[in-house]
């Protein structure tokens, strides 16, 4: 049976006649041109568009978020200007081209964007972004997520969730402790042609002889990514041609389609718990418990995740600034964690402080707890209290060991160069040391290279 968290047609299906003509002309559109929508929009409007990627949370908990935005009013009792979720496309390099070329022709189609955590440094500094000011209690946003929403000591993003490796296993199975075990074992990895594969093979070099290396700004030299990244990918070369030959197909969905299906472990997001834990397979035949946990990935990880802008062409802006202070506010994102499965970008919605934030002081509720919509006659909540609790101390202790990922408006030249070489040594297709820490080198500079 094909894996299909939350039934992705029916979310598809179910979304707002003007944003799903927008969605699909992006998505046939890798490179929107004059003809396309968005780039005609009415820049006089009073309507706020919030473009994204397509919402793969549990019972499409951001556009419920959405949804309340638009119920609600300010405290002065003026209602809330409507607000339209448009979903780009499941593909986050597809988002980033498409959203990109929307800003790049001035546009004034989006005002709200929910953007992968890399796309700071270059959306700044192409003047799509407006500075984020009036936010809140940026205080209670963990640190290192909040960091990658910051360029030239401005703050044009904030998190609106927070994505960490973790590390899925079946019910009673013994999760490995240390990295060499993970990859010697029967595990879903990531390794498809997409930003994953960059993701994965970072952590892998990471954890491998390549500690603090392609990690934010600090930009390894051609001898260390000759010495000590290249054999990195190498040793896992062996793996990803043996044990690992069939995470090349996968992508996240196929991943957690394939632990459903009895791979031993899994690396994924935060939000495949609630995915999974929507899935029969994933619960004893009564429905009443989980046959499946979930703990931090061992060693170091990569700290993934989405954050919130304001459009520099927004006809709104001020509006969609109190849309991201409503989107990332702590009531909102304990939604969309114990809702939705999106791991927050607050310690307030797992129940911590600043001052208090070890993963045992995890405190959290279970959805109905929340919306005040229990269970059907007969149903059980999973995951509850308890499950939540699991995912959020894991998420926490996994947040401890993340880094982000190159900090560069180049990343996405950096990407696709990077797991390009690596798929190249993979394949054992000549891409040997000198060439492969050159091509990365200068894509770290935006010139396109190959291995």
């Amino acid at each position: 049976m094909k894996f299909l968290p939350g039934d992705r047609t029916a979310w598809i299906s179910a979304a707002s006649g003007a944003a799903l003509v927008l969605a699909a002309g992006l998505a046939a559109l890798f490179w929107p041109d004059e003809s396309y929508p968005a780039m005609k929009a009415d820049c006089h409007r009073e309507e706020l568009f919030v473009a994204g990627g397509t919402d793969v949370s549990l019972k499409n908990q951001r556009r419920a978020l959405i949804r309340k935005w638009n119920e609600g009013r300010y405290p002065d009792g003026r209602p809330h200007p409507h607000a339209t979720l448009v979903e780009v496309s499941d593909s986050t390099d597809l988002q980033h081209s498409q959203i990109k070329a929307v800003q790049e022709s001035g546009s004034c189609a989006y005002d709200v964007l929910i953007m992968d955590n890399t796309w700071t440094a270059q959306f700044a500094e192409g003047g799509y972004l407006r500075p984020l000011d009036g936010i809140g209690d940026l205080g209670d946003f963990f640190p290192a997520p909040l960091r990658t929403g910051e360029r030239d000591g401005k703050q044009y993003a904030v998190p609106f969730n927070v994505d960490v490796g973790l590390l899925y296993f079946h019910e009673g199975e013994t999760p490995p402790t240390a990295w060499p075990g993970l990859l010697s074992s029967d595990i879903a990895l990531q390794l498809a042609d997409y930003d994953g594969l960059t993701v994965n093979a970072l952590e892998a070099v990471w954890n491998d002889g390549g500690k603090g290396l392609l990690t934010g700004d600090d930009r390894p030299g051609v001898e260390e990514l000759r010495t000590r990244v290249y054999p990195a990918l190498v040793r896992l070369t062996a793996r990803a041609r043996g044990s690992l030959g069939p995470s090349r197909r996968f992508d996240e969905l196929k991943s957690i389609d394939a632990f459903a299906s009895g791979t031993r472990l899994m690396r994924n997001w935060p939000y495949a718990f609630s995915s999974l834990a929507s899935e029969p397979r994933m619960r004893t035949p009564d429905g009443g418990r989980l046959r499946f946990g979930v703990t931090a990935l061992p060693g170091r990880t990569v700290l993934g995740g989405q954050n919130l802008a304001v459009s520099a062409k927004s006809p709104n802006p001020d509006a969609a600034t109190d849309l991201v202070q409503y989107l990332s506010g702590t009531a909102g994102q304990r939604l969309l964690f114990s809702c939705g499965g999106f791991a927050p970008g607050r310690y307030s919605a797992l129940g911590l402080t600043p001052d208090r934030h070890s993963p045992a002081d995890v405190n959290v509720q279970a959805c109905s707890a929340l919306t005040g919509e229990p269970p059907g006659p007969g149903e059980t909540e999973l995951p509850d209290k308890a499950q939540l609790t699991q995912l959020g101390r894991a998420v926490v202790t996994a947040l401890g060991r993340a880094e982000p990922r190159p900090v560069s408006p180049h990343y996405s030249t950096f990407s696709s160069t990077f797991r390009g070489c690596v798929q190249k040594i993979f394949d054992l297709r000549g891409a040997d040391a000198e060439s492969f820490a050159r091509a990365v080198d200068r894509s770290l500079d935006g010139e396109a290279a190959s291995c």
